[in-house]
């Protein structure tokens, strides 16, 4: 069949190519949109983690309160139970938030070591049995238990192996150049 010199096949070709053009242009589309709302995804969870992370070091909170002794280890453990007080129930409340966060892997573990580690190391050892053996705390426990485990052995890296874990989690910048200390 021909209609104004052009044949029913050509008009098929036409459509095939037009259907394989839109498709192509749907694909990249599609690509470019999944990459933009992983993208935008990623800085939403750190965006979330920084703001519990936060709450976790507000001025008065439980952790302010006691930096001076976690720094020169006279922490006493008998501060740390459940029955020491709501700064000490916030706290909890909010490692249970960081470690909701971590369990639906909204931030890398890399950058929880870096961000919290020093002060999960510095708790791990005063969370008493009593705070163990509460049902209601057990995520946070778990979560102080585990990110001292990483940050220790973040912590005996070397200088050199240390820049290079910053740059691949994306902590530093890529021109990040470790010091000869």
């Amino acid at each position: 069949m021909v209609a104004s010199g052009w044949v029913v096949s050509d008009w098929k070709d036409v459509a095939t190519i037009t259907a394989i053009l839109a498709f192509g242009v749907s694909a990249v589309t599609y690509v470019t949109n999944s990459y933009y709302q992983r993208r935008n995804l990623r800085v939403e969870n750190l965006r979330r983690f920084f703001e519990a992370h936060d709450r976790l070091l507000e001025e008065g909170g439980f952790l302010m309160e006691n930096l001076t002794a976690l720094e020169s280890d006279t922490f006493r453990s008998k501060t740390a139970t459940p029955g020491s007080g709501p700064k000490f129930h916030k706290l909890m409340r909010d490692v249970e938030q960081v470690a909701y966060l971590t369990a639906n892997n909204a931030v890398p573990t890399e950058v929880q070591v870096y961000l919290f580690g020093w002060f999960a190391q510095r708790l791990h050892p005063h969370i008493g049995e009593e705070t163990r053996k509460n049902i209601f705390w057990e995520m946070a426990v778990h979560y102080i238990d585990e990110l001292k485990k990483a940050t220790d052995d973040y912590s005996k890296c070397a200088t050199e192996e240390r820049a290079k874990y910053l740059r691949k989690h994306r902590v530093a910048q890529s021109r990040f150049k470790a010091s000869s200390s």
